[in-house]
């Protein structure tokens, strides 16, 4: 079994790999959720937000609009990639007021109660040990501040049996199927985590959304810019081949009724540190 450090350089890793062509491939889903986290949150002009496995800048762009120039957002990622590429975005951009840091959640070198939000969007599920990283969350949260979570599962029949045939060629052939992951998959659990770690008025808000590939080959070129890219690049070439054949075989069928629709479950979970918490 793989260790939790073994765990962080193999979502390192997938993540350096992805990072030129994260959410570029089809509908870019974690843009929207971002925007949507930005808005349930409340971010104030003026503040100083921290974003967690920022990688492109799904949660920090938007954050940055609504903080203005006199406002401040940090985003770390533990992918160098990320950092890189987002970096050159924002220097794209022209944004001075968001930068980006090489950083492990789970080891966060911030002093206590730098931030007034700290944001985390599709990552909690990666932390080998959830507990410590929710525990820095709640010591660079200053007393006050908010901290949002966004996570998603999906609802269309497609990706449930995408799922089970990539765990159906796991288990005959014997290939890693993901990179590293933690208690935060579960993802009904996650209010219990946070109040474990000291947040108070925890919030669930449910938001379903569709969005359209294109055509078979996006879906799947989508496929390879996160996660699931892990099992099929360490699929051996002609099992590959054959795993292929098969989703876009099952694609055309779907494409037939006008492109490739994913619905995702998406939750937003938002908690706050009272005020008057010492812990």
């Amino acid at each position: 079994m793989d260790t939790p450090e073994t765990q962080k350089q193999q979502i390192a890793g997938l993540y350096d790999r992805v990072a030129a062509a994260y959410g570029s491939v089809g509908p870019n889903f974690f843009a929207h959720v971002g925007a949507h986290l930005i808005e349930h949150i409340g971010i104030t002009p003026g503040a100083r937000v921290l974003d967690v496995a920022a990688g492109r800048g799904a949660n920090l762009f938007p954050a940055a609009r609504q903080v203005g120039p006199r406002g401040q957002v940090i985003g770390i990622d533990l992918a160098p990639g990320m950092v890189q590429e987002t970096t050159a975005e924002l220097a794209r951009r022209g944004i001075s007021h968001a930068s980006m840091l090489h950083m492990d959640a789970e080891h966060l070198t911030f002093p206590d109660a730098s931030f007034d939000y700290l944001l985390c969007g599709f990552a909690i599920f990666l932390f080998p040990h959830l507990e410590q990283a929710l525990a820095h969350f709640f010591r660079v949260v200053r007393p006050g501040g908010k901290i949002g979570i966004s996570v998603a599962s999906d609802l269309h029949a497609l990706s449930h049996w995408f799922g089970q045939r990539l765990t159906d060629y796991h288990q005959r052939h014997q290939f890693p199927i993901r990179a590293g992951g933690g208690q935060g998959s579960n993802y009904a659990q996650l209010p219990q985590h946070l109040s474990l770690a000291g947040f108070t008025a925890i919030e669930v808000r449910q938001e379903q959304a569709d969005f359209t590939y294109a055509d078979p080959q996006e879906w799947w070129s989508a496929r390879w810019t996160h996660g699931p890219r892990y099992a099929l690049e360490h699929m051996p070439p002609a099992v590959l081949a054959q795993f292929q054949a098969e989703v876009l075989a099952r694609l055309a069928q779907e494409a037939a009724s006008g492109g490739i629709h994913e619905t995702l479950n998406i939750q937003y979970i938002l908690a706050s540190k009272d005020g008057s918490t010492k812990k």
